[in-house]
């Protein structure tokens, strides 16, 4: 199966990297490449940034490209869905092996808000400087993602700061703002890293969505609703608290690693499963290490690069070939939780001893009353059968 198909349109995120393989020029095969600019739920309701033009005709089209907004149903101009790829970034050496030309690339990207400032700053602009072999729509898309004018497809690198980029001052001043933009952005994210790195060896939970929580359950690892302003507990699931390890590589890559605080074992991603595993001299440490996104999803650093997510059926946590069936996680500090669980814990614990003394009273009276009515059964029984073997007919042998 191909990591990079997308079956479903609705499970497309801002700034992602796609492309559509074009095979109507047999035989030549090409992709089209555009960045998704708004989210929807149907093909006419996403919106895709891209180089592109409505006008028929490979001369004509050509002088009249620029990149524009279109909804995706443009975009795909009647090529199956299934011909759609959602291109990855920062993949193992082996996935970019195993790939199709322009579906996979090792580098890193930016994160969505850098794409998306870098989409807007392009918006109108390419009119008559669109060229297939200098400057195509792949050149545009990389740039947008990776802030590099490079096309995998033809493999040829543009020496400038942006697509359609000149030397007037006007233009580099416009790109000069652009960079302050972009900067500022990177600088949120880092803080918001910063944050995270300062869990670093603190006991944390992983939390899916505002109520559910990752909970082990023998090897098996599950995501259960646990409500902390739950008054019943037993409607309450305690989830299971995980050691972080943190390693803030740059501002758009962190990694981290996840111990169990009870046992030391650690979560490890194989092949459509998520184990806890001891670990051995042997194993190699991206065995247990995870990419934690921007946006909350957990890649496997393993060769397969597989995403974390959970069964819809029973909240179990498997690992999918597919970003498709990714789950967003959230890495809170265990200690935050508990002191609001702890605090509703106790209040309902503590109602018994708010009960008054005569309730008390009545309560051990019924539980006498009851033992009473015990022995008396207990009695009557042993009468019963006394009298039963006393009374027993003899029996006469033939």
């Amino acid at each position: 199966m191909n990591t990079c198909v997308v079956r479903d349109v609705s499970t497309l995120q801002l700034a992602d990297h796609i492309c559509i393989w074009d095979k109507t020029r047999w035989p030549f095969r090409y992709t089209h490449h555009g960045i998704v600019y708004s989210m929807g739920k149907t093909a006419d309701d996403v919106v895709i940034a891209h180089v592109w033009s409505r006008i028929d005709g490979f001369r004509e089209s050509q002088a009249d490209s620029s990149f524009r907004l279109t909804s995706l149903t443009e975009f795909l101009n009647n090529r199956p869905l299934a011909d759609m790829r959602r291109v990855q970034y920062n993949s193992s050496l082996l996935g970019d092996a195993f790939s199709q030309l322009g579906e996979v690339h090792r580098s890193k990207c930016d994160i969505p808000p850098v794409v998306l400032a870098r989409c807007a700053f392009l918006l109108g602009k390419g009119k008559g400087h669109f060229s297939i072999l200098s400057l195509n729509c792949e050149h545009v898309a990389l740039w947008c993602k990776s802030g590099v004018v490079w096309c995998k497809q033809l493999f040829y690198k543009v020496q400038a700061k942006a697509p359609f980029a000149s030397a007037k001052p006007s233009s580099l001043q416009c790109l000069a703002k652009l960079e302050t933009t972009l900067a500022q952005l990177r600088q949120e994210c880092l803080v918001k890293n910063q944050a995270l790195a300062a869990l670093d060896g603190k006991p944390v939970y992983l939390q899916l969505g505002e109520a559910k929580f990752v909970k082990r359950l023998g090897d098996a690892l599950y995501a259960v609703h646990n409500d902390p302003k739950e008054s019943d507990l037993a409607f309450r699931h305690a989830p299971t608290p995980f050691v972080v390890r943190v390693d803030l590589v740059a501002y758009n890559c962190v990694k981290v690693m996840l111990q169990d605080a009870h046992t030391g074992e650690y979560v490890c991603s194989k092949a459509k499963c998520v184990k806890m595993l001891r670990r051995r001299p042997y194993h190699r440490e991206n065995l247990f290490k995870f990419e934690y996104a921007w946006n909350g999803e957990l890649q496997s650093r393993r060769h397969r690069r597989w995403y974390l997510g959970a069964q819809t059926r029973d909240g179990l946590l498997r690992t999918f070939n597919t970003r498709d069936r990714a789950s967003t996680f959230t890495i809170v500090d265990a200690a935050l939780i508990d002191s609001e669980s702890v605090a509703i814990d106790f209040k309902a614990l503590e109602i018994n001893d708010t009960t008054s003394e005569e309730e008390k009273a009545q309560r051990l009276d019924s539980e006498r009353d009851v033992d009473t009515e015990d022995e008396h059964d207990e009695l009557l029984e042993a009468e019963l059968e006394a009298s039963t073997s006393y009374h027993a007919p003899h029996t006469i042998a033939a």
